[in-house]
């Protein structure tokens, strides 16, 4: 994959990871004013929203390395590094 995709794919992600985390907060703090039946179910959605951002940090943190390593010209050992 060119340098240019793999620097556009790194800012859509960052962009996503931004919303994604700005999107928990926000929906954390709808949990309190829910209905108490409703509340245990939204704090596994807020949960699961969590662990999405988290993985969506992972994979950013793993894209940044790779795209770091090519630009110091290790092409070669970029797919086995990633």
């Amino acid at each position: 994959m060119p340098l240019t995709t793999d620097a556009e794919f790194l800012r859509l992600l960052k962009k996503d990871l931004d919303y994604f985390t700005r999107a928990v907060e926000r929906f954390e703090n709808l949990v309190p004013h829910a209905c108490h039946s409703l509340q245990d179910q939204w704090r596994l959605q807020a949960q699961a929203r969590k662990d999405f951002t988290l993985d969506l940090q992972i994979l950013l943190e793993k894209a940044e390395r790779c795209v770091e390593l090519a630009l110091r010209g290790g092409r070669e050992n970029r797919s086995a590094a990633c």
